[in-house]
């Protein structure tokens, strides 16, 4: 156990312990980047709602199991990549994964990158983006499951290629090297496009 754990590790302890509001606190605070992660991951909204819904089920269910080894984080975007592999196994499908800037439908206070307002950008512009939107979220489900996974984790969940390293069970090193590699083939099918 580490020393001093983060204070989501701690509101989890707590929950073990009996404060089953800490479990409610815990929910409210991780359901967006859980559910956003399921969404950009699985494709649409109503399958990251059922996914993020199982996650924190399991979570619940795992309590007792639970020790700190490391961030709170970590284990649940464990718990939420396993979750998300088992969703697309049961269904016989690999994701359409969508693209970096789309909000989620069903949530509108998901976190996306805007660039701009759609609404102030001329229609031939518009009209760009939206194919650019197109061929990268292409290129992205083209992606190996474990590049797409560490480019969710890196890229919108800012975590560090030693927690990305944990959530896949890998080496920091590999996460570079999965991450270099999931680059250079975005690079090399969007160079077209973007030339």
């Amino acid at each position: 156990m580490t020393e001093d754990p983060d204070q989501d590790a701690r509101l989890m302890l707590r929950f073990i312990a009996g404060e089953e509001s800490c479990f409610i606190e815990l929910v409210k605070t991780h359901k967006q980047r859980v559910f956003a992660f399921a969404y950009r991951f699985l494709g649409n909204a109503a399958d990251a709602e059922d996914a993020a819904q199982e996650v924190f089920i399991k979570v619940y269910n795992a309590r007792n199991k639970y020790t700190v080894k490391a961030k709170f984080t970590t284990w649940l975007f464990t718990i939420t990549r396993n979750t998300c592999l088992n969703f697309l196994a049961k269904r016989g499908h690999r994701g359409l994964f969508v693209p970096l800037d789309e909000k989620p439908e069903a949530q509108e206070d998901a976190p996306g990158l805007q660039l701009a307002d759609p609404k102030d950008l001329p229609p031939a512009e518009l009209l760009i983006r939206k194919e650019q939107a197109e061929a990268v979220k292409k290129a992205l489900a083209s992606l190996p499951e474990n590049q797409r996974t560490a480019v969710l984790l890196c890229r919108y969940d800012e975590l560090s290629y030693e927690a990305i390293a944990e959530v896949m069970g890998c080496s920091a090193k590999a996460v570079k090297s999965i991450l270099h590699r999931a680059k250079l083939g975005l690079k090399e099918k969007l160079a077209e496009l973007f030339q």
